[in-house]
């Protein structure tokens, strides 16, 4: 896939030297999935140097958007309303990419959890005109008991089950126990009914070395990412003392799953990522 045109930075906070200079991973995967009004030079710079070690990447990141949109749309025909979408990100309004807000109902509640100020800052702006209620919360996925326990102040009701999203990015948390830790909160906190739904970066899908070279790429502009393995992913889904089942097919390449769905299977390494979904073991409070 062709890079995105470089065009100019609009619509950014110019007045912030730090995000000026340094690039962010939630404006970097905005500029490769095409996005052309949230990113600076410097997002654009590595978004290039991701580009030139791995070709594949702005296709990967389309997929696991797929994967994510579909996820949202399964969990809310099973009657869940309200998500948690932890790592959000920017919203992205193209409807090839949908973002959380764009694959649920009108009356649906999502809660956008970030550690980026330009993301706290801008995403409320992207979903203004969206219906529902969409709203944006500045934390640490490190610290996710507090996160759990400040999500009734932000519109969730513990009361009913809850679509948790954890998508792309447990990368971001390299050290394994602080990423560990972060899942067993959600696996031991979450509503009766919940759902976790995790996507993962891998190197295991490529027999080259490009995911590694993308991954140093990050690293070395001051963005640590860590590549986990399928049994890594796993360890993770365990981190509690009452791990959740983890519903069919399992720990599998983003591409292949919902066949149900999508028109066909990609091939494993079109994602670049694992996907899992997990089930809270009790059912919602009736």
């Amino acid at each position: 896939m062709n890079a995105p045109a470089p065009a100019p930075a609009v619509d950014v906070d110019v007045n912030s030297t730090t995000q000026a200079t340094a690039p962010s991973t939630a404006r970097v995967t905005d500029w490769l999935l095409g996005g052309d009004r949230h990113h600076y030079p410097a997002d654009r710079r590595l978004g290039m140097d991701v580009l030139n070690a791995a070709p594949w990447t702005s296709k990967a990141l389309e997929t696991s958007r797929q994967y994510a949109h579909r996820t949202v749309e399964m969990l809310w025909d099973c009657g869940i309303t309200q998500f948690v979408d932890l790592g959000s990100g920017l919203p992205t309004l193209n409807p090839r990419f949908p973002c959380t807000a764009l694959s649920t109902g009108p009356d649906a509640t999502v809660i956008h959890v970030d550690c980026d100020p330009y993301v706290i800052n801008h995403g409320p702006q992207l979903l203004s005109s969206r219906p529902g209620l969409h709203c944006f919360v500045h934390a640490d996925l490190r610290n996710m008991l507090q996160i759990l326990r400040d999500l009734p102040l932000h519109g969730l009701d513990p009361s009913r089950p809850a679509g948790f999203l954890l998508h792309d990015v447990l990368p971001w948390i390299p050290d394994h126990a602080d990423a560990r830790a972060s899942v067993g909160a959600i696996l031991d906190g979450a509503p009766p009914g919940s759902v976790l739904s995790l996507t993962h970066s891998t190197a295991d899908l490529r027999r080259d070395e490009t995911a590694a070279a993308a991954a140093r790429c990050y690293a070395a502009a001051g963005l640590p990412m860590r590549l986990r393995t399928a049994e890594e992913i796993r360890d993770l889904t365990e981190a509690s003392p009452r791990p959740w089942p983890i519903r069919d097919p399992g720990i599998v390449p983003v591409g292949q799953y919902h066949l149900n769905r999508s028109r066909t299977a990609l091939p494993p390494h079109h994602g670049n990522s694992y996907a899992a979904i997990l089930i809270h073991p009790k059912p919602a409070h009736r």
